[in-house]
């Protein structure tokens, strides 16, 4: 029988992000149970319709799927009143009979302090059902396992990290591979980032324009904006709010340092609406990823290419901290250039425990029925 998959979008239509809010990282997640098994069948794709006959996707789950494997990203996110996600996300579990798999469920916060956090009730009603419905939840991370237990008293849990690390286990292998070249000076280094009106990113990112690199774009609408005004010639293109203190540091003459940045987004600046494109470009032209944008790194080392992670909130502390990824305080770097940075990617960690943590995957999945996941060989 196939398994069903839902959630977080594998692909992303050229609307977006101008018209279509996304983030592209999710791609990254969303696509991991179709690198990991055969038969996977997602849900925004109709073809299930046209050949099965089912009215509904619940009704081809109910009739043809094993499982239904729901791929989340920062769903749970504290302080915050909307229910509308988990309004959603209850409608359709109520119409599934098969077994449930949850990828990649996580917290969105700030902090690791979970003093006075709240969830909505429909939250904490959809996790107390999941917690009857699944084997086990897969969470990502040590503060989100904490946020079920204590907000909403869901004890059946497993952290597992992001899903999205252990769907291409040969080109781990290759990481190890390209660490070794990487002082070599092949590539280019890829700098992204999440906040880039706050003055540690924003620094980082006016280094990367003055070190040409590489800016890949998860999510920013006002930053394509700028990149679709250039590549059509448009000279009046409104500059975005975190590049206009760059322009009055650079040159004393506007115009030239309009021209810097219009050069710079023109050859530099890169937006992926597909995994396939993304992975390819990094293979092709990457020499290592950094920044504070986790899956825009993932995707870095799923393409067998170094990454240092930029930690600036809980999400991404518990993600590295648990899958022992290369990481360092965003802070920490503000006033290093991009070689220096660079120096700090140490892998040692990560491989001494990559063996473990593919066995805790595997645990989980062989728990909810599924097939496990090949090891790299490393």
């Amino acid at each position: 029988m196939a398994i069903a998959v839902a959630g977080c979008r594998r692909e992303l239509p050229p609307e977006f992000p101008l018209v279509h809010p996304e983030n592209s990282g999710n791609m990254i997640h969303a696509n991991a149970p179709f690198e990991m098994f055969d038969d996977c069948v997602y849900r925004l794709d109709r073809q299930w319709r046209s050949l099965t006959g089912a009215t509904s996707f619940a009704d081809f789950v109910n009739r043809h799927c094993s499982h239904l494997v729901f791929t989340m990203a920062n769903t749970l996110r504290l302080g915050s009143d909307d229910a509308s996600p988990y309004l959603r996300l209850r409608e359709l579990l109520d119409r599934i009979d098969k077994p449930i798999v949850i990828f990649g469920l996580g917290v969105q916060a700030e902090t690791d302090d979970l003093t006075g956090a709240t969830l909505p009730a429909e939250a904490t009603g959809v996790l107390r059902d999941l917690q009857e419905r699944c084997a086990v939840i897969g969470v990502r991370g040590e503060t989100t396992r904490r946020v079920l237990e204590q907000i909403c008293g869901v004890t059946n849990t497993k952290v597992v990290g992001c899903p999205s690390l252990f769907s291409r286990p040969a080109q781990l292998a290759r990481l190890r591979k390209n660490l070794r070249n990487l002082r070599n000076g092949e590539g280019r280094p890829a700098f992204s980032g999440t906040k880039l009106k706050e003055e540690a990113e924003t620094r980082l990112l006016h280094d990367a324009i003055r070190n040409d690199t590489f800016m890949i774009e998860p999510s920013n609408r006002r930053s394509h904006q700028f990149y679709v005004d250039v590549t059509r010639g448009r000279g009046d293109g409104r500059i975005p709010s975190f590049l206009k203190d760059y322009r009055a540091r650079r040159l004393r003459r506007t115009r030239g340092t309009r021209d810097q940045l219009e050069s710079y987004y023109q050859r530099r600046y890169r937006l992926f609406r597909d995994t396939k494109s993304w992975y390819q470009f990094n293979q092709e032209s990457v020499s290592f990823t950094y920044g504070t944008r986790f899956h825009v790194n993932m995707a870095s080392i799923l393409s067998g290419r170094p990454a240092l992670w930029l930690t600036h909130d809980a999400r991404t502390r518990e993600l590295t901290d648990f899958l022992h990824l290369p990481a360092v305080p965003v802070g920490t770097v503000r006033d290093m250039s991009v070689g220096e940075i660079g120096s700090l990617i140490d892998y040692d960690d990560f491989f001494d425990h990559i063996g473990g943590l593919f066995d805790n995957f595997n645990d989980y999945l062989e728990v909810n029925g599924l097939p496990p996941v090949k090891r790299p060989v490393i």
